[in-house]
């Protein structure tokens, strides 16, 4: 059994929903919600696959490969298995669909010390969220701070779909978003806290990227 041979077989295990495309079993479609398909084209395995999003009529709704972090960093002499990169995608997906963020009680503390060391200047970060929970706070390269204001450069820290959430402290007291927030560092990401002074847990608020409040669970 050849490489390409065994991935499919991996697939059809995990996947039994797969579809076939041509005959060819290097090029399965896995069906997911509202008529959309992921499909992926493995026949130069252990190489980079192609993988799209595409519609029921074969339309390509999204190319996946500079968003999912498994294909960024593709290396053909250390392959991933293609049900791995599968999964990642699907998580990915799904924690798009997610309207609930949830956050380690460890690093909410964590960034919760920072602030009071900072204050009265404003911290700024972005947060690394896997499977629906932030994990990691990201110092971006660049950022500026002061006592009412925080500014960053998305492009220097090059393209990373797990950093979809960000994080910054309001030294003024008041944990709502201004128009500023809102039309710089909301804008690309779902999931934005704000964490006002006195910086416990009563003065947090999570808002998606237009500023409208959503609900945040802390995770022991």
């Amino acid at each position: 059994m050849n490489n390409i041979e065994d991935e499919y077989h991996k697939i059809i295990e995990f996947y039994p929903n797969a579809i076939v495309e041509k005959n060819c079993i290097s090029q399965v479609k896995i069906p997911l919600k509202d008529k959309f398909f992921l499909k992926i084209n493995f026949k130069n395995y252990p190489k980079k696959p192609i993988v799209n999003l595409i519609s029921k009529d074969d339309r390509i709704y999204r190319k996946v490969d500079k968003i999912i972090p498994l294909l960024n960093r593709w290396e053909k002499k250390k392959p991933p298995s293609i049900v791995d990169l599968i999964n990642e995608i699907l998580t990915f997906i799904n924690s798009l669909e997610s309207k609930e963020i949830k956050i380690k009680k460890e690093l909410l503390n964590g960034i919760l010390a920072l602030c009071k060391k900072q204050h009265p200047r404003e911290i700024l970060g972005l947060l690394r969220i896997i499977n629906g929970i932030a994990i990691e706070y990201i110092l971006p390269p660049g950022a500026i701070t002061s006592k009412i204001s925080g500014l960053f450069i998305p492009s220097r820290l090059g393209f990373d779909s797990t950093l979809n959430g960000s994080i910054h402290s309001h030294p003024s007291g008041n944990p709502n978003p201004s128009i500023i927030d809102i039309n710089n560092v909301f804008k690309t990401k779902k999931f934005n806290f704000i964490v006002a002074y006195p910086y416990n847990l009563s003065s947090i608020k999570c808002f998606n990227n237009k500023g409208r409040e959503i609900e945040f669970r802390i995770l022991n």
